[in-house]
């Protein structure tokens, strides 16, 4: 039986409210007996508004070097991880790994780049393979290339750029302690700029940073309130050689737990698992969909592998994901 306060909202969301983030606490607070109510509330909703399961892959177009403080992250240059590093990619590998992608099975490619902000002649070459794939493939085309300007993004929605990818990471409230090299309001406006120029908007963030429950929750009224298209959810898998490099792994319980509270924050938005999903929640990956994800990232991430094409290709046919 669902708790009435559940099923209170529940309610509320399926005849087209909204919850607040009064609300998200009130339901992260519940006591981990009633999880199980919260993830057939997330998979109602997620039916309720006929989600279409879909995938996406990303390529590590520029990595490494990066001049942020990001203390998640292999990519900074303030830390010693180990991670490659290499400029941006030239444009026929760019193209090519799009291809292979596509014909993997991937529904959206994205282009992603380590930096605060590409260069000139960077945004040129990512708009050249935008042409090329939009020309040759029908994927959703996608891109995270950091701050934007007016001047870049009109010339990459131009290229064919259908989708910008900027999360937040985390809530306003812990943003310091992630990051100091830019403030949560640049962030916030690459979103905006994004969506004043029509692109889709993907933006979330990264579970296991050290928030809090009310902080996912902050994190998730911020994205409803920004209206973003969808959200990618990553759950930390800790780097040697950065500061959260000792921080324990959420468990399953909990990435799942967050997953439902995301989807009934952002009822409407399409939410993705990416990162991380393989390491924290292993064989409860299938569980997914009951927790009211739709879309799910396949092939490799930035700097560390995910599960091999062939196991997702399995789970998908075997309609683990539907």
């Amino acid at each position: 039986m669902l708790h009435p306060l559940v099923s209170t909202l529940l309610d509320r969301i399926l005849q087209g409210g909204a919850l607040t983030q009064d609300d998200g606490r009130a339901l992260a607070a519940l006591g981990r007996e009633h999880t199980t109510g919260l993830l057939f509330a997330a998979n109602a909703v997620m039916n309720a508004r006929g989600r279409v399961s879909f995938t996406c892959s990303i390529i590590n177009a520029k990595s490494g070097t990066c001049s942020q403080d990001c203390v998640f992250c292999a990519q900074s240059g303030h830390y010693r991880t180990g991670s490659p590093t290499h400029p941006l990619l030239p444009l026929e590998e760019l193209v090519e790994r799009g291809l292979a992608m596509h014909a993997a099975g991937a529904s959206c490619y994205s282009i992603v780049t380590s930096g605060l902000r590409l260069a000139e002649d960077e945004i040129e070459r990512v708009c050249a393979c935008l042409r090329e794939l939009r020309r040759r493939t029908d994927m959703t085309l996608s891109a995270s290339l950091g701050l934007l300007t007016s001047e870049y993004v009109r010339r990459l929605v131009d290229a064919g750029l259908s989708r910008y990818h900027h999360n937040l990471e985390t809530a306003r409230s812990h943003f310091p302690a992630i990051c100091t090299t830019h403030e949560y309001d640049q962030d916030i406006e690459t979103v905006l700029l994004a969506k004043e120029h029509c692109l889709q908007v993907c933006s979330g963030g990264i579970l296991g940073l050290g928030e809090s429950w009310d902080q996912r929750i902050e994190l998730a009224g911020t994205l409803a309130e920004l209206g973003v298209d969808t959200v990618p959810l990553n759950f930390l898998n800790p780097i040697p050689g950065t500061p959260l490099q000792d921080v324990e792994l959420l468990t399953p319980h909990d990435a799942l737990k967050s997953v439902a509270l995301f989807r009934l924050m952002l009822p409407e938005a399409d939410i993705t698992v990416a990162g991380g999903r393989e390491k924290v929640l292993g064989d409860y990956q299938s569980w997914l969909p009951l927790a009211g994800a739709n879309g799910m990232m396949i092939g490799n991430y930035l700097t560390t592998r995910g599960r091999g094409l062939d196991a997702d290709t399995r789970m998908l046919e075997q309609g683990s994901w539907i």
